[in-house]
């Protein structure tokens, strides 16, 4: 009896600290379970946006009116609704390009759908887009755009 009582001494002994194991290995993966519901959110969100603009028929002529007034953009002499325009477009950009730099949406999916656009549209723009800096705007316009636009359009291509 007494190797029996030993034994379970030992156990006895040895019980915080296995406790102790079991509620760290428990924490680790509730971590990790949260990291994963917070990155299904952030893709969700994404996927919600892009869906909703791609419904929305104000966003479409947008675009639609953004590229037709590419080749004159850089230009700088929009009339005041043309201007209007492609400031709107520029505020959508900003929105995803602030969505993506600060972890509301999800950069994977982000750039899957607009990962041409963002880059071309702030090509496109960024002659306009120095004369808001100037005029109306602060430095910090459109900022995000163009930080976004310049980290996609440096990854290479998928082949």
């Amino acid at each position: 009896m007494s190797d029996n009582f030993t034994f379970l001494e030992i156990v006895a002994r040895l019980a915080p600290i296995a406790t102790a194991v079991i509620a760290l290995g428990a924490a680790g993966i509730a971590w990790l379970a949260i990291r994963e519901q917070r990155n299904i959110a952030r893709r969700r969100a994404a996927i919600d946006f892009f869906l909703k603009t791609e419904l929305d028929q104000t966003l479409i002529d947008l675009y639609n009116k953004f590229k037709k007034l590419a080749p004159t953009i850089s230009s700088g002499s929009l009339p005041d609704q043309d201007h209007d325009h492609v400031r709107a477009w520029l505020n959508v950009c900003e929105l995803i390009a602030v969505g993506v730099n600060y972890d509301a949406f999800s950069e994977i999916v982000s750039e899957a759908y607009w990962g041409d656009v963002i880059p071309k549209t702030y090509q496109t723009a960024k002659g306009f887009i120095d004369e808001v800096r100037k005029g109306d705007g602060s430095s910090l316009s459109y900022k995000d755009l163009e930080d976004l636009a310049k980290k996609w359009a440096s990854k290479p291509s998928p082949a």
